[in-house]
């Protein structure tokens, strides 16, 4: 897929989450300033080695965060992760403040749902939410109402093969509650 065909949706960032941030490289720095004046060239290196691991984590981890938009897929960039969803399988995006670990650097998240379960969610938080909230309903065909998308009753119902939709229980008259009853 051309760079052109997809858009991307950088990360809101939280204003109390910039300091929180800049803790890890600055404290870094200064352990390595402070082995120079000391003329400690073991601790120097010490420092510098913990630096390079903050920057290492930072940028392979944290920079850029990112969401991507294709015709097909939904795309979470988070330093050098990448996770693909396919658009046909969200059947839920909603507001939340969850501050569980996820791929977005602020609170105001959206929650996507893209199939039954806890791991089958992704937390992200579009800088542009409104925007990133029209072009996702548009692409994956999901209904809005206010900060929420969610597929039609009807397609719920449908699921693939038989099989229980994403949010919708499955069919279980043919189980039983005790064996042998």
């Amino acid at each position: 897929m051309s760079a052109e065909q997809q858009q991307w949706y950088p990360s809101k960032i939280d204003w109390w989450l910039v300091p929180v941030l800049c803790v890890p490289p600055v404290s870094a720095v200064a352990v390595c300033v402070a082995f120079a004046l000391a003329g400690s060239t073991p601790g120097l290196l010490v420092g510098a080695a913990v630096a390079v691991l903050v920057a290492g984590l930072y940028f392979g981890v944290v920079f850029p965060m990112r969401y991507g938009l294709n015709d097909t897929h939904l795309i979470v960039r988070s330093g050098i992760l990448r996770q693909r969803i396919p658009l046909a399988e969200i059947s839920d995006v909603s507001p939340t403040r969850n501050p569980l670990s996820s791929p977005a650097l602020s609170l105001d998240r959206l929650r996507v749902q893209f199939g039954q379960g806890f791991f089958k969610a992704v937390m992200i938080s579009p800088a542009d939410r409104d925007r990133f909230l029209n072009d996702l309903a548009q692409k994956a065909g999901l209904r809005r109402e206010g900060d929420r998308l969610s597929r039609a009753v009807n397609e719920l119902l449908a699921g693939e093969s038989g099989r229980a939709a994403p949010g919708t229980a499955p069919d279980l008259a043919h189980m039983r509650a005790f064996p042998g009853s």
